[in-house]
């Protein structure tokens, strides 16, 4: 779950219901904003006292970082390196997985050549497993 300052209701609630599951619990968040805030949830929880394993996004206080001269900032960081952890995340499963020997079925560009054939085969190949909302 990503959430720059980790403490609204819903995210703490999704949170909740993830290991209540008994999933293990990524968060992406800003160990900066979050340790500066109190929780908005009831239970006084934040994403980060959930998670097994946390990635600091590395965004300040209040995740924009430009101040301006009349007070407040922007340029906010927090999707930028939530991104960037998120598909670091990606490759490295994907080098476990090929340092085990096994192909992890990854989707092609569909601007390249092939792209839209192969993720075709990767999507039947799943068919069973994937849902569509729209």
């Amino acid at each position: 779950i990503a959430s720059n300052s980790g403490v609204n209701g819903s995210v703490v609630e999704l949170a909740r219901v993830v290991k209540a599951a008994g999933h293990p619990l990524i968060a992406i968040t800003s160990l900066a904003h979050s340790s500066g805030v109190d929780s908005r949830h009831p239970s006084g929880e934040k994403l980060l006292d959930l998670a097994d394993v946390v990635l600091d996004n590395g965004a300040p206080y209040g995740d924009a970082a430009l101040p301006l001269p009349g007070g407040g900032s922007v340029g906010a960081v927090s999707s930028i390196t939530a991104a960037l952890l998120a598909q670091q995340l990606v490759a490295d499963v994907v080098a476990r997985l090929l340092d085990a020997g096994i192909t992890p079925p990854v989707y092609l560009s569909d601007n390249v050549p092939g792209g839209r054939e192969h993720n075709a085969q990767t999507e039947a190949r799943y068919a069973g497993r994937i849902r569509r909302t729209a």
